[in-house]
């Protein structure tokens, strides 16, 4: 302290003002230096390869829809993966075709239960301009499961509005043989280690179906829910 005083005294210059400029000049090399090194760090994560399950789980989700994935195991050494997600297909939804607000006209009728034959109006909204239109009607003949919206809601078009079950079991296996050979080929287009896959295609915690994608062949095979026999 006492050199530091004659210092000053010396050449006119104050220690304190130096000393600080010092420290905060060893303060932000360091910040610089960290975040250095943390950019660096994200930079290398990111150009990381995902793990074999999080890629699967991804390119399925890319197929089916964000979030469908309920299960998954990749077997790179036997070259297999077993994935089970939430049908996209099952039950068939009535979906809107004009954006607007629900209304309650006709829409107190479609209940669970109701049988509605493939063309049945089903729900209507009133658009921008005030004028009410139908925006859903029954794409399958079979049985309302689920009605998804309600008077007052805001719908969007393609918005999923109602659930049918479809009496024809055929066209719902096959939407379901469908679904299991998309995700097969678009995990076995991107993981060359991938032989087989084995899906299963559930709704509420019933396997509806069980889809076998194996490398090189076109086809899947596929076994059923007795429901859909």
């Amino acid at each position: 302290m006492a050199r530091a005083d004659r210092l000053a005294k010396k050449t006119g210059l104050s220690w304190v003002p130096v000393a600080i400029y010092v420290a905060v000049v060893v303060v932000a090399g360091a910040g610089l230096f960290t975040w250095d090194y943390l950019y660096r760090r994200r930079q290398e994560e990111a150009m990381r390869p995902p793990a074999p399950d999080v890629l699967a789980k991804n390119l399925v989700e890319n197929i089916i829809g964000r979030g469908t994935v309920k299960e998954i195991k990749v077997d790179e050494a036997a070259g297999t993966v077993d994935v089970k997600w939430e049908s996209a297909t099952y039950p068939p939804a009535a979906r809107s075709t004009v954006i607007g607000e629900v209304v309650a006209k006709n829409l107190d009728q479609v209940m669970a239960g109701l049988r509605v034959v493939k063309g049945d109006p089903l729900v209507y909204v009133r658009t921008t301009t005030g004028e009410v239109k139908l925006a859903a009607s029954a794409e399958r003949t079979g049985r309302v499961v689920q009605v998804l919206v309600k008077p007052g809601d805001k719908v969007v078009d393609n918005q999923a509005m109602v659930l049918i079950e479809p009496e024809d079991k055929v066209e719902a296996r096959k939407d379901l043989e469908t679904e299991g050979l998309l995700a097969s080929q678009m995990i076995m287009s991107q993981m060359n280690a991938i032989k087989t896959v084995n899906a299963k295609i559930t709704y509420k915690d019933i396997t509806l179906a069980t889809v076998v994608g194996k490398r090189g062949e076109k086809n899947v095979t596929a076994t059923y829910h007795p429901s859909l026999e």
